[in-house]
């Protein structure tokens, strides 16, 4: 073996090492859906992908009575998303907490504490911006989240977005903006695609600049990453100035 150079893992191991470590696997959801195909006909219904919506509380209530996969067996409820409804500002995590599920509250607790002090360090209150999740349902414990179930959310978010149209989509952590732009990039890759603004669009809505950055779990549980979220925050304040 050539010194240096770590052998590479074929795909069903590095799945199973992901799993016995507990983290979420990002996965093409195109590749999914076309193992899902027999003899040329999706598994998927077509119609269960687009809900017409005309308001914030019809979308709303459409979220909390999804059952499009299988997450909705394990949560208590679903979580469309909290703040203003008209912001210029959209946040958007992977998925409610276990915590989060049972308040109610998307970001609620330790998180919403740092969060809200992340905001107030660059002028910004947290009721002035919208925060939501890709995923509507909290995920249990070492679960891996599916091509399935990111597909199954995906409408609602794009939906909120043109609801609420906001002039800037911040999209907090590695695995959400792994899922979100269905690329195997590290978060420090995508974050370095922030100079590029305002040329990186999110792909299915043109018209909304991205900016990417760490979520408040991830900075409680990596406290290092701290500075580079700061560096972030101070980065994404030029950028509203300049709006």
């Amino acid at each position: 073996m050539t010194k240096g150079i770590t052998p590479s893992l074929d795909e069903n191991t590095r799945r199973y090492y992901l799993d016995v470590m507990g983290i979420q696997c990002w996965e093409s959801i195109d590749s999914q859906l076309k193992s899902e195909n027999h003899g040329g006909v999706s598994t998927v219904d077509d119609s269960d992908r687009d809900v017409a919506v005309i308001s914030h509380s019809q979308i709303e209530e459409a979220i909390q009575r999804c059952t499009r996969c299988r997450l909705y067996k394990t949560r208590k409820q679903a979580l469309a998303g909290r703040g203003n409804q008209s912001a210029e500002l959209m946040f958007v995590l992977l998925t409610p907490n276990s915590s989060d599920d049972e308040s109610g509250v998307i970001c609620g607790g330790e998180a919403g504490v740092l969060f809200g002090k992340m905001l107030a360090a660059i002028d910004i209150k947290i009721d002035d911006v919208y925060l939501s999740s890709l995923l509507k349902c909290s995920v249990p414990l070492n679960h891996t989240v599916s091509p399935k179930e990111i597909q199954s959310c995906n409408d609602y978010l794009k939906q909120q977005i043109q609801l609420i149209r906001p002039k800037l989509l911040v999209v907090l952590g590695e695995t959400a903006v792994r899922c979100l732009l269905q690329k195997d990039l590290s978060i420090d890759d995508y974050r370095a695609m922030n100079n590029d603004m305002p040329y990186m669009h999110y792909s299915q809505v043109e018209s909304v600049p991205l900016f990417v950055s760490y979520s408040p779990e991830e900075l409680l549980q990596q406290p290092e990453n701290k500075r580079k979220a700061w560096s972030d925050l101070q980065q994404l304040q030029k950028i509203i100035d300049k709006k």
